[in-house]
């Protein structure tokens, strides 16, 4: 029982705080639910919700841990798949058999439908950390669902009145728990590591489990993967020819940018923001054709997801360290500042990549939207997303070592973006475009500068460090 224990404690002990609070909201829900006889049955409705979004974030979490423990060698232990179906049915046992019990023993109505639910949404949050394609069907059920509200509220019905909604549900649950299992327990070779420094959209640092270990894809994301690694090679080659021609220092710091950021040169960003325009074209599309929407949010959204590339840089060059003595050794620079130096140039070029992609973000959104603004908008989206990025390039690159402490940073960067957007945008309609502007980049650019250049000197200043980062 031990390695059961063991196996048990896994999400605990890769994602303490969001276990804890599932495990919170589950007890939650058995004290609401051991309330609604005697109080009020809309009780059973909250604990019903808390187990069904509990179960689902829980075998989310659950999939992403045993994701990473189901590597070859695992299959070697003794009884490790016996292992991993005891941990299973305690799970299940948890979060659907012991609710469902309960509520039948105090005669809640749709007692036994309810279980069925959660057990369906545990299959599916399990499916979503192995499965990508069920997470793809079920969010294109969730998207008809938003062309037509009304014929999915009797759909809806009609299931909670019929007899068979149990049994379908129940089937839907093997299926789907028996794909995402086969997929789980797999024994194949594992994915080629790439490069922590990849760009997060789109890319495949997203999809590693919660060890580091990457994760299994499919077809259409390893031909993507493909697409992005034959730019980074091609971009990579045309970088050492250059320099074997003329080996200056300015093609010495393009070939090492092509070699830190393999995914960042024009042809990939080219790729990507088609890619990406593709997705969010489907999406307004799809999902909000039906909703009033604020047009104005459309620059917001662009400049977090240009900014989202820095605290993956951060994650990035931490977890590079190692592999950048390697770096060093074949750059033999005169002095440790004259490689922080080169490091830096070849990062620098983040900033106005996130700009481009900030600006070309918000003009498809306002094609989309049909902005009644859109030059404001796009005004303020590339002054704000200038002083952001320098900013968010800085604090990253000397920021805390500990996971708290850069997500207090990235959180403290992205709330002061925000801010900065809204405020810059009331600004532009307060004083015009020419004088308003004008403010703006004076406030936005002097402050990214001036942290850029303060973060420059401290990162100069430091030593070059190879040690593998601590955990934590």
């Amino acid at each position: 029982m031990r390695a059961v224990w063991q196996l048990w404690l896994q999400p605990f002990r890769q994602m303490l705080v969001g276990a804890l609070l599932l495990q919170l909201a589950w007890l939650a829900g058995a004290i609401l639910l051991g309330c609604a006889p005697a109080i009020d049955v809309g009780f059973a409705g909250a604990a019903a919700m808390l187990f069904a979004f509990g179960a689902w974030f829980w075998f989310i979490v659950l999939g992403l841990c045993l994701r990473g423990l189901c590597r070859p060698e695992s299959f070697l232990l003794p009884d490790f798949r016996k292992r991993l179906a005891m941990v299973g049915g305690l799970q299940v046992a948890q979060w659907a058999l012991l609710p469902t019990l309960a509520a039948v023993l105090l005669g809640v109505p749709h007692a036994v439908l309810g279980g069925a639910a959660i057990l369906l949404l545990a299959a599916i949050g399990l499916a979503s950390s192995s499965t990508r394609y069920i997470t793809l069907l079920v969010w294109g059920l969730f998207v008809l669902a938003g062309w037509q509200p009304g014929l999915a509220s009797q759909i809806a019905k009609a299931l909670i009145a019929s007899p068979w909604a149990v049994p379908l549900a129940l089937l839907l649950t093997v299926l789907i728990a028996s794909l995402s299992l086969r997929a789980m327990l797999r024994i194949e070779d594992r994915e080629t590591d790439s490069s922590p420094l990849e760009n997060v959209q789109l890319g495949r640092s997203r999809a590693r489990s919660m060890d580091g270990t990457p994760a299994r894809r499919g077809k259409l994301a390893r031909y993507i993967g493909a697409l992005f690694d034959g730019t980074s090679q091609r971009a990579m080659e045309q970088a050492l020819g250059r320099f074997r021609q003329r080996p200056t220092w300015r093609l010495r710091t393009v070939l090492v940018r092509r070699l830190l950021l393999p995914h960042d040169n024009p042809q990939a960003i080219a790729l990507r923001l088609v890619l990406v325009a593709a997705i969010v074209t489907f999406y307004v599309f799809a999902v909000m054709h039906r909703q009033r929407f604020n047009a104005v949010m459309v620059g917001a959204y662009a400049v977090l997801l240009g900014l989202s590339r820095f605290p993956q840089l951060g994650r990035g060059m931490r977890q590079m360290r190692p592999n950048l003595a390697d770096l060093y050794l074949t750059l033999a620079p005169p002095t440790r500042a004259d490689y922080q130096q080169t490091l830096l140039d070849a990062l620098v070029v983040l900033v106005p990549i996130t700009v481009l992609s900030t600006v070309a973000y918000t003009g498809l959104g306002i094609v989309l939207t049909h902005a009644a603004d859109p030059l404001r908008m796009l005004l303020d989206a590339a002054i704000v997303s200038v002083g952001a990025s320098l900013t968010a390039l800085a604090v990253h690159l000397i920021g805390p070592e500990n996971n708290l402490g850069r997500g207090l940073v990235d959180l403290g960067v992205t709330l002061g973006a925000m801010a900065v957007y809204w405020g810059g945008y009331w600004l532009l309609g307060a004083l015009g475009y020419a004088i308003g502007s004008g403010v703006l980049l004076l406030v936005t650019l002097g402050f990214g500068l001036g942290v850029w250049s303060s973060a420059r000197r401290e990162y100069l200043r430091r030593p070059p460090c190879f040690d593998a980062p601590l955990a934590g």
